[in-house]
């Protein structure tokens, strides 16, 4: 069956993807031949603002590691850039130097990142031993912002 794609017009008024860009990727082989079908993710989301350009980034860092093997797998690190329509009226950058965003745009922010590093993830890792180690489906609004 076929659909039509729409625009969702609940969201943010006017948030665009402008681009992604993958920052690092690491892979370390654990050596052998060891079976890995149980996976857990070190997540990592930072936030910035560049008030002269009017550019909201989202930088996600995700760590690979397996149940049975205790040191780090693998990691990838992605960039993704937004524009806003209402940027000044929107976006607050606090005395730490730091965007204070509204929930629901948060949410969207991450939602939308988490996505595309998944992407990237997958096609990076396609065809090597972390080839299963597919980024599962994550409530944005279930994570923290990293205030670093």
């Amino acid at each position: 069956m076929t659909r039509k794609a729409q625009v969702i017009s609940s969201g943010p008024v006017g948030l665009v993807l402008k681009g992604m860009e993958l920052l690092d990727h690491t892979l370390h082989h654990p050596g052998g031949h060891p079976v890995m079908t149980s996976f857990r993710f070190g997540i990592n989301i930072t936030s910035k603002a560049d008030e002269e350009r009017k550019l909201l980034t989202v930088i996600v860092k995700i760590d690979i590691h397996n149940e049975s093997i205790h040191r780090l797998l693998g990691s990838v690190v992605v960039s993704c850039e937004y524009t806003l329509d209402n940027f000044d009226e929107t976006v607050r950058i606090n005395a730490a130097g730091q965007p204070d965003l509204p929930e629901a745009l948060v949410e969207t922010l991450h939602s939308t990142s988490l996505s595309t590093t998944r992407g990237v993830m997958f096609a990076l890792f396609k065809g090597t031993f972390l080839h299963n180690a597919l980024l599962p489906m994550i409530a944005a609004g279930s994570l923290t912002e990293d205030n670093k």
